[in-house]
């Protein structure tokens, strides 16, 4: 259960002074002239709430839905929050109000599913309650066609196969209460979580900055740290600069009393950096973290899931001659003061000592090498320092590295590329984290390298920096593919570097070509490969799933070479960068980043293993790729995004892009057809012309009926020289989701104190007509407020957490302040959903954000904690 937490919002609140309306009517049969403020809160399309929650039952106005015969009907597509438990009883620390929970042990629905549509749950609960049991299924047909069960750690994901009517339970059978978030998708769209703020970890008082062409000129860091008032400036080229402030963090930290409340200010500062002559772009000084778990077992099943045995045939030069840099933890070596003495499996392919490059980008405080003076730590070894510690992601880098470049000598291990050149690049240091001024600073290097020809990040996080993604386009142009982890968090939240367009995603299966259960999906995935699973035995050969690769050991103050087992999609990334690796040396002039890509989405690298949405393209598969580096030819092909498309009474346009695969191939018209009743597309394709690079697609609304539902495809004939091809987008109109069914429940409206207290000063209790709420406040104190709104689904006294629907004026994530004077305000307008805006929308992250309390009146008279409402 949440104590309260003042929210911390970032980055700085705007103050928004709304004068009344001049006199008009604002709809709610009060003078305009009278005190208050009163407005409208639309609801997300698509958008359901269960109905039985715990907020509902207190009111005794639950309408069981916990069986076939009481299912309740949802949209085919849309998004619903929930609320079960498996106990009931009272939360903790609820002042002198009661809060209850009550038990729902299970929730269930029922659909008009397209073929192929996805159903997601994500569940977010209270951590004084132990982690329920849950089940996630779909039933077609009366029968049972997929489930999931876990404790909610990550989200469930379960698939329709047929058209048709469904059936969808969520179920609990242990644990306390807990809010779901239920998603339904088509296939080809992703509609899956963001239903809670992402927390990326960044360092404190520092920030990374990129000048614009104007203001690099001729600068050095002492003038820019002049120029931008900070402590210190260091150059990560390419005009990326590493700032930091030094007196302000202890400031705060006293300040604030805690580091949330010095990564508050530091953002406060960014924002404050971006508003500076010269800064094209600030943003914090992300962390990112090898993606990598468990430890030890034996055997080598990962090499012949992607026909390698077959592959190394076929390319018998096994990548030698090709350049590799694994960026990461550093390299195993008995002797780590001195460059050297590596991993036997690893030794005969690094690359010979040189003291005029850097291959240590990690800095001082998180570095060894004290016999090195650089104060940075940036020096020329690369070499793991180790921790002493039996259990610990140290050698992380050694394992990486392992599965691309370990000998094939008959001893130990073998790599997917046994003969290419490494280049073990250090960015993480010896606790497995690293910043993004130490990668940014190895990829700008690496990228004007012209001995690396593929870069593996096995690491990631969930901060989207443009500094880093406009190093990895540097590297991409000169002809350096990079590969990324997509995350090891089970989740379609966005990994970085993984997400970035220029960079493959890679994630995870077992032995039986399956996702794990920890492997992210939708955007950060390209395509997949072996990373392991150490809950499964897939292959029935008596071990955990996990990929074994070269290790170390030092806990006993004592470096020794060792092998170990490990799950991850950090072991999955540097399969398809070993594979890269062979391509390129069976055929290096036809291998590029963009021949790869464009192979890729053709489908003749991999094997297609499942959706799309969990899998990429599919499996890669060593001998297929092999064979189109040797084959040389590239078909141009092109794909839609996105590659399919719905429309609801909400949303009437869409944008639709072409990407051309190989890029700058010119591609020609040659047909076009679909329903002109239904859709028009702007700019017209017209035969004989170039394909435009998008067209926007838009709903003829003189020709639909509001309660019925429309589908057409739009399908493009194109030609590219000798090669053709056909561009199939369906689309889909429904209208029979009506705008009076959403509801988002049952929302409590507040204004807020703008103060680090957040105290709830009024409240108002609405429910949804007509697809929204209508709001209401009268007789308010003047001042300065912020208007937020929400479910309370179970029923613990606090709206907007991770789970409830919310809505902030005026934007989710980014509220800011409402002055009321003396008049009335009206015409206001707030949103609701059970998403999260992401940081790239937000433009900073928002920390520490638990929601918002409901009024304690806490006076001697014992008023209700919800005004308008009956007593607990």
């Amino acid at each position: 259960m949440n104590s309260f937490v003042p929210s911390h919002l970032v980055p700085i609140f705007f103050l928004l002074l709304l004068a009344g309306c001049g006199g008009g009517s604002s709809g709610d049969g009060l003078d305009s002239q009278e005190p208050g403020l009163s407005g409208t809160i639309t609801i997300e399309s698509g958008t359901r709430v269960d109905s039985d929650t715990a907020d509902d039952s207190r009111l005794n106005e639950a309408i069981s839905n916990n069986s076939s015969s009481t299912a309740q009907l949802v949209p085919s597509t849309g998004i619903l929050g929930g609320y079960l438990s498996n106990t009931s009883g009272r939360y903790p620390d609820s002042d002198e109000f009661v809060f209850e929970y009550v038990v729902d042990g299970q929730d269930t629905f029922r659909a008009d599913l397209a073929a192929g549509s996805t159903i997601a749950v994500q569940v977010f609960r209270d951590s004084d309650f132990p982690a329920p049991t849950i089940t996630l299924s779909v039933a077609q047909g009366g029968a049972l066609v997929d489930s999931a069960s876990g404790t909610g750690s990550t989200p469930l994901m379960v698939s329709a196969p047929d058209e048709g009517p469904a059936e969808i339970s969520v179920g609990t059978a242990s644990g306390g209460p807990f809010r779901y978030v239920l998603s339904v998708s088509t296939a080809g769209v992703n509609n899956f979580q963001g239903s809670h703020y992402s927390q990326p970890e960044f360092v404190p008082d520092e920030a990374i900055v990129l000048m614009s062409s104007e203001g690099q000129g001729n600068v050095n860091s002492q003038g820019l740290a002049r120029a931008l008032s900070v402590s210190s400036a260091k150059s990560l080229g390419q005009g990326a600069w590493l700032v930091r402030r030094n007196p302000v963090g202890a400031v705060a930290s006293q300040s604030f009393g805690s580091v949330g409340g010095l990564r508050d200010e530091t953002l406060r500062w960014i924002a404050e950096l971006k508003a500076e002559p010269g800064v094209e772009v600030a943003e914090p000084n992300y962390v990112y973290r090898a993606q990598t778990d468990r430890d030890l077992s034996s055997l080598q099943w990962n090499l012949p899931l992607i026909s390698l045995p077959l592959a190394w045939q076929a390319a018998p030069a096994r990548g030698s001659s090709i350049g590799v840099a694994v960026m990461d933890t550093g390299l195993f070596t008995s002797t780590p003061q001195t460059y050297g003495n590596w991993h036997l499996d690893l030794d005969a392919n690094v690359v010979p000592f040189s003291s005029d490059r850097i291959l240590d980008y990690v800095s001082a405080d998180l570095d060894i090498d004290p016999q090195f003076n650089d104060r940075l730590g940036y020096d020329n070894n690369p070499a793991d320092p180790g921790d002493g510690k039996p259990q610990s992601s140290n050698f992380h880098g050694t394992h990486v590295a392992g599965i691309v470049a370990a000998l094939a000598n008959g001893e130990g291990v073998n790599g997917v590329a046994p003969e290419i050149s490494l280049w073990p690049v250090r960015v993480l240091g010896r606790d497995g984290a690293g910043t993004l001024d130490d990668l940014v600073a190895a990829m700008n290097w690496a990228a004007d390298n012209p001995d690396i020809d593929v870069i593996n990040l096995s690491l990631g996080g969930v901060g989207p920096s443009t500094v880093l993604e406009a190093a990895i386009n540097r590297a991409d142009g000169n002809g350096k593919l990079v590969v990324a982890a997509a995350g090891n968090q089970g989740t379609d939240e966005l990994t970085y570097p993984a997400a970035f367009e220029r960079v493959i995603g890679v994630g995870a299966v077992d032995a039986g070509k399956v996702r794990a259960s920890y492997s992210n999906f939708g955007g950060s995935v390209d395509l997949v490969a072996p990373g392991g699973d150490a809950t499964r035995d897939a292959n029935l050969d008596g071990n955990a799933d996990l990929v074994i690769s070269t290790w170390g050991v030092d806990d006993g103050g004592e470096f020794i070479r060792s092998y170990a087992g490990l799950q991850g999609t950090s072991m999955a990334a540097p399969h398809v960068a070993g594979v890269y690796a062979l391509m390129k040396g069976a055929n290096a002039e036809a291998v590029t980043p963009g021949q790869f890509r464009a192979w890729l989405a053709s489908g003749r690298l991999t094997e297609s293993v499942g959706s799309s949405t969990e899998y990429g393209a599919g499996l890669i598969n060593a001998l297929r790729s092999v064979d189109a580096a040797l084959d040389g030819s590239v078909n141009t092909i092109v794909l839609s995004s996105p590659s399919a498309i719905e429309f609801d009474l909400a949303r009437f346009s869409s944008d639709l892009g072409f990407t051309v695969y190989p890029e700058g191939e010119s591609v020609v018209v040659d047909g076009v057809a679909f329903n002109t009743d239904l859709i028009t597309l702007e700019p017209a394709p017209t035969v004989g012309d170039a394909l435009p690079d998008s067209v926007a697609v838009s709903v003829v609304e003189a020709n639909i009926v509001e309660g019925q539902s429309y589908a057409t495809t739009i399908e493009i004939d194109y030609s590219a020289g000798a090669d053709s091809g056909t561009i199939e987008v369906p689309v889909s109109i429904d209208l029979r989701a009506l705008t009076d069914e959403r509801d988002a429940g049952r929302h409590y409206v507040l204004l807020v104190s703008p103060d680090v207290s957040r105290e709830t000063i009024e409240q108002r209790v609405v429910t949804a007509r007509d697809g929204s709420y209508s709001f209401s406040f009268d007789d308010i104190e003047p001042g300065e407020y912020f208007l937020v709104a929400g479910t309370d689904t179970d029923n613990n006294g606090f709206i907007c957490e991770s789970g409830e629907a919310c809505a902030e004026y005026p934007v989710n994530g980014l509220p800011e302040k409402i002055v009321i004077g003396e008049e009335r305000v009206t015409g206001v307008t707030l949103s609701t959903s059970f998403r999260r805006p992401t940081i790239a929308s937000m433009g900073l992250p928002r920390l520490g954000f638990e929601g918002y309390r409901l009024k304690n009146l806490g006076n001697t008279a014992a008023e209700p904690v919800r005004t308008l409402e009956t007593n607990r």
